[in-house]
């Protein structure tokens, strides 16, 4: 309990304060918490939510998948290769540069509507993210370790395990949580501008029907699974791969 208790006490503020604010609009401008718990309750009942949680998922993991292993095997040969990275430094800035509102219009143009728009436009937003982690995390290696395991002719295996292995994971663990939080949003925004499935789409279409409970449900929806992705999966992986660095368990993926 005391593990969650400024994660819940942070909820019921913003609860609170949602539902005061509510209290001053009507429900078109701003439904109040309980009124978006009945839409949610509402699409429930329904496979309408399950086939945009589903289609949503399929986008942003597969996006985030792809972009974490090209991201991660770049990174690692730039940070090993000085100039093989100055030679993609052009190319993951410009990646930066771009707002994935551009890329949505691009993929539009090259694979119409559907999932691929969607898979496209997370992929070239997260990689950039993924590659500088992992040169950081080749670069941060301590030299000096180096040159002893060299001197002392260590095996590759423990080379890999007990030196490369940490360095480049306490670096790419935090590149990999902030954009797996970030795939969800850009797919998400991906759909509601190119597709006709997923929770994007959904929410278009809720904004088409002045069905602004429906809008909201959708947005807890996706809150509920950045929340999910973060508390379930990317930190007991983390806890798991790098036993380490226990503290990261407690803080957020920004701080």
């Amino acid at each position: 309990m005391p593990f969650i208790l400024p994660e819940l006490i942070g909820l019921i503020g913003f609860i609170t304060i949602w539902q005061l604010v509510a209290i001053q609009y009507s429900s078109i401008i701003l439904p109040s918490p309980l009124e978006t718990l009945v839409a949610l309750q509402s699409l429930a009942t329904t496979n309408q939510l399950t086939m945009a949680v589903l289609t949503t998922s399929f986008d942003a993991i597969s996006g985030f998948t792809i972009a974490t292993v090209i991201g991660s095997i770049l990174g690692i040969i730039a940070g090993i290769k000085p100039f093989i990275s100055r030679a993609i430094r052009p190319l993951i800035t410009a990646l930066q540069g771009v707002p994935p509102i551009a890329w949505i219009v691009i993929a539009l143009l090259w694979f119409g509507t559907g999932n691929s728009t969607a898979i496209f436009t997370v992929t070239v937003a997260i990689l950039p993210i993924i590659f500088i982690g992992a040169v950081e995390g080749v670069r941060n290696i301590n030299s000096q370790l180096l040159e002893m395991a060299n001197v002392l002719k260590m095996p590759v295996k423990i080379l890999l395990v007990d030196l490369y292995y940490p360095h480049l994971l306490s670096s790419l663990f935090p590149s990999i949580a902030s954009g797996l939080g970030l795939a969800w949003r850009v797919a998400i925004m991906s759909e509601l501008l190119s597709s006709e499935t997923g929770i994007g789409a959904e929410m278009n279409i809720a904004r088409i029907n002045l069905d602004t409970a429906e809008v909201m449900a959708w947005v807890l929806v996706a809150v509920v699974l950045i929340l999910i992705s973060e508390y379930l999966v990317i930190r007991p992986i983390r806890r798991l791969l790098t036993p380490w660095n226990r503290e990261w368990g407690s803080r957020g993926v920004g701080e």
